[in-house]
């Protein structure tokens, strides 16, 4: 009985190892098929998409399920992908002109600016999160992922941790970047954005039973 639950796990691991490959040659190859820049948003939504499948214990056939996202999607994620490459050139753009600035006091709005840089990659990883999760307009995936963002610092900090460890692994472990970079963060993002998921329901449950107990009493 133990032998077959160890072997049991080294299979599922195994199993992991091998989706999370596959899936990361998925992504290069359809950012590649976009020109990159129309390739990189439908390619990480269908992903995504993917993973979230597998995380709910589906066994989706992995290339027509991705390539079926990323056809579904390459219009709708490229529109999130102009909002996010505005915001980030302007980020990009304002880091740039405070460095080369010699006024002190402008150098003091770097680090704020710094800040908001690492907001502005959270922000991205529950867009994405919140796209592929919830069916709801543009307008309304961007406020749910900066009150998410802003209301749910335990997730939030588990996503950097995350992607710090994915860092380090993928530095440490010199060639692995091409099989698990993206599908590993993809995983980090899902993981964490869950977590804040499950907190909000937990918390609208506990004000709902609160709601109705007052009705009643």
């Amino acid at each position: 009985m133990h032998l077959g639950t160890f072997s049991g796990g080294i299979f599922s691991f195994c199993n992991w190892i091998y989706r999370l490959a596959y899936l990361n040659i998925l992504w290069i190859g359809f950012t590649l098929l976009g020109g990159v820049v129309f390739g990189i948003f439908p390619s990480s939504v269908a992903l995504l998409s993917v993973l979230r499948q597998f995380i709910q214990k589906k066994e989706p056939i992995i290339f027509s399920t991705f390539w079926s996202y990323y056809k579904k999607e390459f219009k709708n994620s490229n529109k999130i992908g102009v909002i996010i490459g505005i915001i980030g050139f302007l980020i990009v753009f304002n880091l740039n002109f405070l460095h080369q600035n010699p006024i002190n006091q402008a150098q003091w709005l770097i680090y704020p600016m710094i800040i908001t840089g690492y907001m502005y990659l959270l922000f991205i990883c529950y867009l994405l999160a919140s796209f592929i999760t919830f069916e709801q307009t543009l307008r309304r995936h961007i406020k749910n992922s900066i009150l998410i963002m802003f209301f749910n610092p335990l997730p939030s900090f588990f996503m950097i941790f995350g992607f710090a460890a994915v860092y380090y692994a993928l530095t440490w472990i010199p060639g692995i970047g091409f099989f698990f970079s993206a599908s590993l963060l993809g995983l980090v993002i899902l993981s964490s954005a869950t977590l804040a998921y499950q907190k909000i329901e937990k918390k609208q449950l506990q004000l709902s039973n609160q709601v109705t107990n007052e009705s009643i009493s």
